[in-house]
Order: structure tokens, then C-alpha cells, then sequence
């Protein structure tokens, strides 16, 4: 019974046994091979964990700056192709109407052989509009798709122009005396002065946009 209260007399390399799971160092101050190995163990373990971290957030970094890099991409051949397509329809539109007393004396012609002469014209007309615009509207689907928003809201403004082009150009085919009515002077000069500066804000919006570089931080999922 004494001599289970004396632990005061055991040695104190057992008292440091009792006390932890690694041993205690030598009488030189040096660490065992067992407490070696223990380390050892601890540090794999930790250097494993960080570099499987550091690993998966290099992953996801690299693949948001080759999506960025490749959304930019993307953009630019997209607000390329408007502005392309977009010139080559303003010249089409253009002829119509600097060809318009050609156009009135070929429909003079089919009204004297045709009953059909007025719906016919206005039929031709709207045909050319809309082979004109075809290429633009295609590539401005596009641009919505890729964005950003503000670019999307200027292709909305150019489609919305483009549509005020071709109105003006059909206005007043459909009438009995087209030759005085067509083709509407004001409401085309009109039309074409807006479309400029709808082309000119799409163009400052689009330069702005392809000339950022891709944005790398990490976004939070909303």
C-alpha cells in the first residue's frame, strides 16, 4: 500500500513515459529513432495535405484563365463579324436606295404588262431588305450569346437600327403611287444618322471589352 504513493521516487524517464506517447529524448538531448520516425510520419502527412491543396486550387486557377482567355477569344471574332456583316448590309441597303429611280422605271414597266405590278415591287423590295440584313442578324444572335451585358444591350440597339433601316427603305412600296412616295428621303437620313451612332457605341463597347485582360480572380458561386 506504501509503495504505490512514493511515485515521486520513479525515475523520471518513466515519468515521461507515463505522461506521453513519444519518448523522451535521450540523456544528450537528441531525439530517438522512434520519436524520428513519428516526425517524419507528421511532416509527410502535412506536406501531403498542402500539396494536394495547393494542387486543386492551381488546377481550378489555370482552367479559369484558359475560360477566360478563350471567352475573350470568342468575343472578339464574334464583334468582328458584326461590325463586318453590319457594312456589308449598310452598302446593300445603300444601293437600294441610290438605285431607286432604276428600280421605279423597271416597276413603271411591269405595272403596264402586270396587274400585279404594286404587290410585286414591295415584295422585291422587303427580299432585298431582308437577303441584306440575314448576315447581321445572325452574327448579333451570337454576340447575345457571349455578352457581356453591356455589349449585348448595344447589339439590341444595332438590331433595333438595322430594322429602322430596312423600315425606311420599305416605306411606301406598297402604295398605288410609289414613284412620288419612294423612296422616303427623311425617314432613310433620319435612320441611317441613328444606326451610325449605334454602330459607333458598339464598336467603343466591344474595343473596350477585348482590349481587358481576363479576369483570374476566383468568383463566388451565387
Amino acid at each position: 500500500m506504501g509503495r504505490g504513493l512514493t511515485i515521486t521516487h520513479i525515475p523520471l524517464r518513466a515519468q515521461w513515459d507515463m505522461g506521453s506517447w513519444v519518448t523522451p529524448p535521450d540523456r544528450y538531448g537528441r531525439m530517438t529513432p522512434m520519436d524520428q520516425g513519428w516526425a517524419a510520419l507528421i511532416a509527410a502527412v502535412t506536406a501531403g495535405v498542402v500539396g494536394l491543396w495547393v494542387g486543386r486550387r492551381t488546377v481550378r486557377d489555370q482552367a479559369q484563365v484558359e475560360h477566360g482567355q478563350w471567352l475573350r477569344n470568342q468575343r472578339q471574332e464574334a464583334y468582328v463579324r458584326v461590325l463586318d456583316t453590319w457594312d456589308t448590309a449598310l452598302r446593300s441597303l445603300e444601293e437600294i436606295v441610290d438605285g431607286a429611280e432604276e428600280r421605279k422605271r423597271r416597276h413603271e414597266r411591269e405595272v403596264e404588262t402586270s396587274d400585279g405590278g404594286v404587290m410585286f415591287f414591295e415584295y422585291r423590295i422587303r427580299a432585298e431588305v431582308e437577303r441584306a440584313s440575314g448576315p447581321v442578324n445572325e452574327a448579333l444572335e451570337r454576340v447575345r450569346l457571349l455578352g457581356p451585358d453591356a455589349v449585348e444591350k448595344a447589339a439590341k440597339n444595332l438590331e433595333d437600327a438595322l430594322q429602322g433601316l430596312g423600315g425606311a427603305i420599305r416605306a411606301h412600296t406598297g402604295e398605288e403611287e410609289v414613284e412620288e412616295h419612294w423612296p422616303d428621303s427623311a425617314f432613310w437620313h433620319e435612320a441611317r444618322r441613328n444606326a451610325t451612332g449605334c454602330r459607333r457605341d458598339f464598336f467603343d463597347l466591344a474595343r473596350a471589352v477585348t482590349r481587358t485582360a481576363p479576369d483570374t480572380k476566383r468568383r463566388k458561386t451565387q
